[in-house]
């Protein structure tokens, strides 16, 4: 397994283009942020960050009516009965350009397996003093249009001081308690729109209308995610009793496919024209509590 690094001054990276295009660590002045994984490793779920591309989070029954076809979309994964993540987790993403600061990687995907339409994607990580950006771009290379969805899946590491907050609007969906297509308020137990710890308990929520900004607070550092404005939903997975918690960017809810397809609005679901092409960033920036 092939690890690339990138480093400067205070935050160092490691790349994995073989478990798909995922980070194994990301350091700010030597201190793990997101959970480490070993350079070895193969199972994109094990590690620090990965990208999701070109869906999020789950497509119920593997199946989704587009411009009057349903498609369908295979199980990809033992984590999950349904398709997860879009297809870019599960391969291997060649490496197109590489300097000391950025590197770029690139998967072209035929329909014939995973999701089924033919794309062209690409990750690109770079660091800029305190930031880490990671963009993501994709192109329908299908002579149809094609729905799709980004987002990026980061482990950050969990302790008991560690503190999270984002403005947000309403629950989507919640593990456990799925509300599929009804939105409603945030309880109070479920809002961190001010600073606050992850209670004990499982959480697995999707929540809409963030205003692409979350915070994360370390005792030593301050992580600030800025998202463009594609990322209309924000997902929080933080199982109890683990070390790491994940604050996910994406551009759509849960099942959003098959949403969009029943008239539900808001589920941010959008579409590529045949040879479209979009790209997307998310900046994470770090600093010290010096």
């Amino acid at each position: 397994m092939t690890q690339l690094i990138l480093k400067n001054e205070k935050l160092s990276l490691g790349i994995l283009p073989n478990c798909g295009g995922s980070l194994s660590f990301l350091k700010y002045k030597g201190k793990d942020i997101l959970r480490p994984c070993d350079p070895n490793e193969n199972e994109a779920n094990n590690s620090s960050l990965f990208p999701m591309i070109p869906y999020t989070s789950f497509i119920s029954d593997g199946h989704f009516p587009y411009f009057g076809i349903t498609r369908t979309v295979p199980t990809n994964s033992s984590i999950s009965k349904y398709p997860m993540h879009g297809d870019v987790w599960r391969s291997k993403l060649k490496v197109i350009k590489q300097s000391e600061s950025s590197v770029e990687l690139q998967l072209v995907h035929k329909k014939l397996e995973g999701f089924p339409y033919d794309y062209t994607t690409y990750v690109i990580y770079t660091l800029k003093e305190n930031d880490l950006l990671i963009t993501l771009k994709l192109q329908n290379d299908t002579p149809l249009p094609m729905p799709y969805g980004l987002g990026i899946h980061p482990f950050f590491k969990l302790d008991k001081s560690t503190m999270i907050q984002y403005n947000a609007q309403n629950i989507w969906f919640r593990g456990g308690d799925p509300i599929l297509g009804h939105p409603y308020a945030i309880p109070p137990a479920l809002d961190f729109s001010n600073a606050r710890t992850i209670p004990h308990e499982t959480i697995d929520i999707s929540v809409d209308n963030w205003d692409s900004k979350a915070t994360v607070f370390y005792e030593n550092c301050t992580v600030k995610i800025q998202a463009d404005e594609t990322f209309t939903h924000l997902i929080l997975h933080a199982p109890r009793g683990k070390d790491f918690f994940c604050l996910e960017p994406v551009s759509h809810t849960p099942d959003a496919f098959n949403l969009a397809a029943q008239g539900v609005v808001g589920t941010g679901i959008q579409s590529l024209g045949p040879k479209e092409k979009v790209s997307n960033t998310i900046i994470f920036s770090l600093k010290g509590n010096e």
